[in-house]
């Protein structure tokens, strides 16, 4: 039986993401539909075997200082310069995503695939996952229930269900420590420390 093989990377796409409030910016209540697309483009990608690293600067700021290219287009530009996309050391684009096509062309991938000239590939699955990734983000019980539900009537794995509901579990206690990181610094509470008078210590 002959089986389609996986795409064997030889390229390497690397994505400077702007500070985000998570890896992919898909998560809180307002969701910029080009960082969805983009974010299900990438998955797409790593499942055809292409190596696609992101760093977001709130998160990865090292990333940030150690590549050369990207330090000095950020000196010059300023942030406006993200998202920065390098493929194989070099810059490509600069300050937007890009779509399917984009990627398709830069990854070396063949063009005529149905699922690139449609700009899909299993796409409700692949929102369904986003979303319930945000519903477990965001607390939406009801919702989490729903879209697990919708999941396992479309066939998807029990694998990929855990794995959407565990990175809004991450998403979700990364917004919980930036919210607390915030009050510390209104209260002018330095790390590891306690609020002047508070008794703490």
């Amino acid at each position: 039986m002959n089986m389609k093989q996986p795409y064997k990377a030889t390229t390497l796409i690397e994505v400077f993401d702007p500070a985000m409030c998570c890896s992919t910016g898909v998560c809180g209540s307002d969701i910029d539909d080009s960082l969805a697309d983009f974010a299900n483009d990438v998955k797409w990608l790593k499942g055809q075997g292409v190596d696609v690293r992101r760093y977001n600067l709130g998160q990865e700021p090292e990333a940030f200082k150690i590549n050369p290219q990207v330090l000095a287009r950020l000196k010059q530009t300023g942030t406006d310069v993200l998202p920065l996309i390098i493929v194989n050391g070099e810059i490509i684009s600069e300050s937007e995503y890009p779509d399917r096509k984009q990627l398709t062309t830069w990854a070396g991938l063949k063009s005529d695939d149905p699922s690139i000239q449609n700009g899909t590939i299993n796409n409700q699955s692949g929102d369904l996952l986003q979303q319930l990734e945000q519903a477990v983000t965001t607390g939406n019980e009801a919702k989490l229930l729903a879209l697990f539900t919708e999941g396992e009537q479309l066939g998807l794995s029990t694998q990929e269900l855990v794995k959407a509901i565990q990175a809004g579990i991450n998403n979700r206690q990364m917004v919980s420590q930036q919210m607390v990181q915030k009050a510390n610094e209104l209260l002018g509470i330095p790390q590891n420390g306690c609020a002047p008078g508070s008794g703490c210590c």
